[in-house]
């Protein structure tokens, strides 16, 4: 029994130029990866959001990946344009942040990246120092 995944094959001819859509996404993702200046650390965090409406209820979301920069949040039911400003909420700490993309995963879910707009380096409450290297455990564990 083969295996559904193959190798990719250089191409020849005249649409040797033209990618397989696997390979657009590799290369894209290459790309992300190769412009990102900072480490991101696979790590859920329970976040609050304030509601699309204002006096709607906080959603209650959670991040993905976190960096010291900003975070891959996960959980949302609603679109949120990308450039839009939210504040979000870590216990009782609150931080302003502007959406730079909006993904539609299924039917029910979005995922959003955000970037912090101030540098406030305690906000998720572990050290994500680059140099740093195993498990990292938040003041309150400690």
């Amino acid at each position: 029994m083969g295996s559904r995944y193959s190798a990719i094959q250089p191409r020849t001819g005249p649409r040797a130029l033209k990618p397989k859509l696997g390979e657009k996404l590799n290369s894209m993702e290459a790309k992300a990866f190769e412009k990102r200046t900072v480490k991101r650390t696979k790590m859920v965090v329970g976040l609050r959001v304030p509601g699309p409406q204002p006096h709607a209820a906080d959603l209650l979301v959670h991040t993905l990946d976190i960096s010291s920069v900003g975070a891959k949040i996960g959980a949302l039911r609603e679109w949120i344009r990308p450039g839009s400003v939210l504040l979000i909420q870590r216990r009782h700490t609150r931080v302003r942040c502007r959406v730079t993309w909006s993904r539609k995963i299924g039917p029910q879910e979005v995922q959003i990246g955000i970037e912090f707009l101030s540098r406030d380096s305690g906000f998720w409450g572990v050290d994500l120092d680059d140099s740093c290297a195993g498990l990292w455990i938040s003041q309150s564990e400690r």
